[in-house]
């Protein structure tokens, strides 16, 4: 009997225990986390969206996109096709603040978006049962067009996409130097539904380039900055100085693309970024420009604050705000997260398992007895 008083007194104490562990961190909610954008809060597919927030719960934060066409989980911004439930993180600075820069035009999988509202997400890694939303009205323009990569080095293989929704059989391509002088001039199919897609191998001295973008059906004209880079020792890419600023080239009221406008500028000190990443060949990206893949030495990298993202099949990407001094190397050197296959369970789920795994457990006890 007294045998029997204890056991019962031991199982009540065990569950309490466990409903203790299981109940504790799912509402833990230390700290706050938020999220806002700058601007009017509509967008066309391309432009570049910047986010700010703060994190007060953890040091990384984690972002999604959901909305039509996508998972209701959520997606990573730059990967629309990825495991739902995942995102793209973000680092935060020392106050808990962050910003993270979307530039759509370099999401994987942009094709899947449509005119619409959108969902972005974001959650501490550490304890993502603290979330913050925000939507965002996506427009998607009748032509739009995006180079990548870009900047570009010698013998890497661009490739021009975009659509026009408007009909059109083809488009014109043009790529043209400083002086507005042809340098290739191609000429692409659009298919049925409007998309293009057109590469070509970079044969041009390192310096900035127009592409434009125009055909006979179409009333407007695109245009875009390529810039070609010279490649270091190692074959990794290597930011050339640059004496000039560059103004994007713009179409007149005809349509006839007009060469960027180039301005005299004054020489200055120049940083350098060395970044490394676990696991090792993880895509760079320098302010939504492919890079290169790690480890990676970026040379004659302009001083002030730039945005280094660092993707991996498979991982977490990770972007993280970094400050160039001239004269001076900056190491970034990132241990990658390998991505879940989807958030964490609720906190109403999480007790409920608890609670039947406990019940299991005493059912299995009571039955050996």
């Amino acid at each position: 009997m007294h045998s029997c008083k204890i056991r019962k007194i031991f199982s009540i104490v065990f569950f309490l225990a466990v409903l203790t562990i299981c109940i504790l961190p799912a509402y833990a909610q230390n700290g706050t986390i938020s999220i806002t954008y700058r601007g009017a809060g509509d967008y066309y597919l391309g432009d570049s969206i910047i986010f700010d927030g703060k994190n007060t719960v953890g040091n990384t934060t984690v972002i999604t996109i959901t909305g039509p066409g996508l998972p209701h989980e959520g997606v990573p911004p730059y990967n629309l096709t990825g495991v739902p439930g995942t995102g793209n993180t973000i680092a935060s600075r020392a106050s808990g603040t962050w910003t993270y820069i979307w530039d759509s035009t370099q999401a994987v999988g942009i094709n899947n978006l449509s005119t619409s509202r959108y969902t972005f997400t974001v959650f501490d890694l550490s304890n993502p049962r603290n979330t913050a939303s925000i939507s965002v009205y996506l427009i998607k323009p009748d032509f739009y067009v995006a180079l990548s990569p870009n900047p570009a080095a010698p013998d890497d293989y661009v490739q021009i996409s975009g659509r026009v929704k408007t009909a059109a059989d083809n488009i014109d391509i043009n790529v043209l130097d400083t002086s507005g002088n042809p340098v290739h001039t191609f000429n692409a199919p659009i298919s049925a539904d409007g998309y293009f897609n057109y590469g070509f191998h970079v044969d041009m001295q390192p310096g900035p380039y127009a592409v434009t973008i125009s055909s006979p059906s179409i009333s407007n004209s695109l245009a875009k900055t390529l810039v070609v880079t010279a490649t270091n020792a190692n074959g990794t890419i290597a930011e050339t100085a640059s004496t000039t600023t560059v103004v994007l080239p713009v179409a007149n009221n005809t349509g006839i693309p007009v060469a960027p406008q180039v301005t005299p500028g004054v020489s200055q000190d120049t940083g350098i970024l060395d970044i490394s990443s676990t696991p090792a060949g993880a895509s760079v990206y320098l302010d939504s420009a492919m890079a290169g893949k790690t480890p990676l030495i970026l040379n004659a990298v302009t001083p002030g604050t730039h945005t280094v993202s660092i993707k991996y099949p498979g991982y977490l990407s990770v972007s993280i705000d970094v400050v160039v001094a001239g004269g001076k190397t900056r190491e970034i050197a990132p241990e990658l997260v390998k991505a879940p296959f989807g958030l964490p369970l609720s906190p109403l789920t999480t007790i409920a398992g608890c609670i039947g795994g406990t019940a299991l457990f005493l059912a299995v006890r009571q039955r050996k007895q």
